[in-house]
């Protein structure tokens, strides 16, 4: 793992709130000042930023042999993740061989996974007035029972992470691959397997690239919250004994997305080694935004337990826990203040609690006839919504009807009521 020009700016104090009267402006803190802040957290703005993972170095996710017909082992591994300059053109891939405007149909910023080592860094990361925070901090509302938390007595502490309203674009970026069938858990069954011979597992490899920003289109950022849940029904909840480790996180995401599977000719193609994919090949997604909320404060958190007994002993479960069956919660959850209902339509819908995915730009439309004097792109444009494209033959250059364009989509008022995962495959 590698990081290049990570941190040239640090600045700590722009969520501080100094007791003396004299801090009239930002300045280097030592320990004997810091002993004296009393304030609301700490805010960190970064400049000139990336964060890369040699092409070499993986997250892996390994199955287990698997016992029923019809099932076969699957092994997944992700590589490379880089975090780097999403606003230049020109950039990199994973061998290091630079690539510039090969992007077909105006998608330049999604030809490269990287940008270069040279200006390879994210401008504004996170800008000195639109920083990320850092606190522990006291909130108001419903808990599990239903009662509400209004005073420093019964309100309990949050730590939480707030992202920045706003950022320069990312590309953020990693390739990987799918091993299906690997014999008696033999590491050698998948690695000799490429191309040109056969009878170890099958795999496929790709590449996953996004340019954008952890901000929906209108500035909200992403979130996350740690906490001690209080208050838990013990009937629901018997193994959290009515307190336990809880996360809420609110997901936001705005930019264009790449998803793509073909390599050059000259790539090798083997398992365990660095694929070289076309500039232009791939699903694509662009003008995203999305937020989804997972969690809310104090009657909802994302909880981790193990199974402990019986045949899945040694497994996991990650559990969105249960809205209570309380009028007063369900209201808030719903809705801003007292609920308002006209016609079975909530009149003031509470908007924290409801999410959404949106791919394409729904403002754009197409019209020959715009008075700009030129046709506004729209749901059929190739730089808006969900298209493939196939047959890129080399920098810019695409067959005419390498093309397909999918239109634009989107799912509206997403909330999650109760969610709960337990793996199978874990075993003892």
């Amino acid at each position: 793992m590698r990081r290049n020009n990570s941190l040239s700016h640090m600045l700590l104090g722009a969520a501080l709130t100094l007791g003396a009267s004299q801090a009239m402006a930002l300045q280097e803190l030592d320990d004997s000042s810091l002993s004296d802040v009393q304030g609301a957290g700490l805010a960190f703005a970064m400049d000139d930023f990336s964060f890369r993972f040699a092409p070499t170095s993986y997250i892996e996710l390994t199955g287990t042999q698997a016992q029923g017909a019809g099932w076969e082992r699957g092994d997944a591994r992700y590589y490379g993740l880089s975090i780097t300059n999403g606003e230049q053109i020109a950039g990199m891939d994973w061998h290091g061989s630079g690539c510039g405007s090969g992007g077909a149909f105006g998608n330049d910023y999604l030809a490269c996974p990287m940008g270069t080592d040279n200006g390879g860094g994210i401008g504004a990361f996170a800008s000195i007035y639109d920083p990320y925070v850092l606190r522990a901090y006291q909130y108001e509302g419903y808990d599990y029972s239903g009662a509400y938390l209004s005073t420093p007595a019964n309100m309990p502490t949050v730590m939480e992470l707030i992202g920045p309203s706003d950022t320069d674009r990312w590309r953020w970026s990693f390739w990987g691959e799918l091993e299906v069938d690997r014999l008696n858990n033999n590491p050698a069954d998948g690695a000799l397997n490429n191309s040109y011979n056969v009878g170890g597992a099958d795999f496929l490899q790709s590449q996953t690239i996004i340019h954008g920003k952890p901000v929906t289109t209108d500035g909200r950022p992403a979130r996350l919250r740690l906490m001690r849940t209080t208050g838990m029904d013990s009937a629901l909840y018997p193994w959290a004994d009515s307190n336990t480790f809880g996360i809420t996180y609110e997901s936001a995401l705005s930019g264009d997305f790449r998803f793509s599977v073909r390599q050059k000719a000259n790539s090798e193609d083997r398992l365990h080694w660095v694929p070289d994919f076309e500039d232009n090949e791939g699903m694509y997604f662009k003008n995203v935004d999305a937020y989804l909320p997972l969690g809310q404060l104090h009657y909802q958190a994302l909880t981790l337990d193990a199974v402990r007994s019986g045949s899945e002993r040694g497994n996991f479960i990650i559990e969105l826990t249960q809205i209570p069956n309380i009028a007063a919660v369900y209201e808030d959850f719903y809705c801003v203040g007292p609920c308002n209902i006209v016609n079975g339509e909530i009149q003031n819908p509470n908007n924290d609690t409801r999410g959404y995915v949106r791919w394409g730009d729904f403002t754009r439309f197409d019209d020959p006839g715009s008075t700009e004097g030129f046709a506004v792109p729209g749901a059929q444009s190739t730089d808006n919504g969900i298209y493939f494209v196939s047959g890129g033959t080399g920098a810019g250059t695409v067959i005419p009807d390498a093309v397909t364009n999918l239109g634009i989509s989107r799912i509206e008022g997403m909330r999650i009521n109760h969610m709960k995962i337990t793996t199978l495959g874990a075993g003892l």
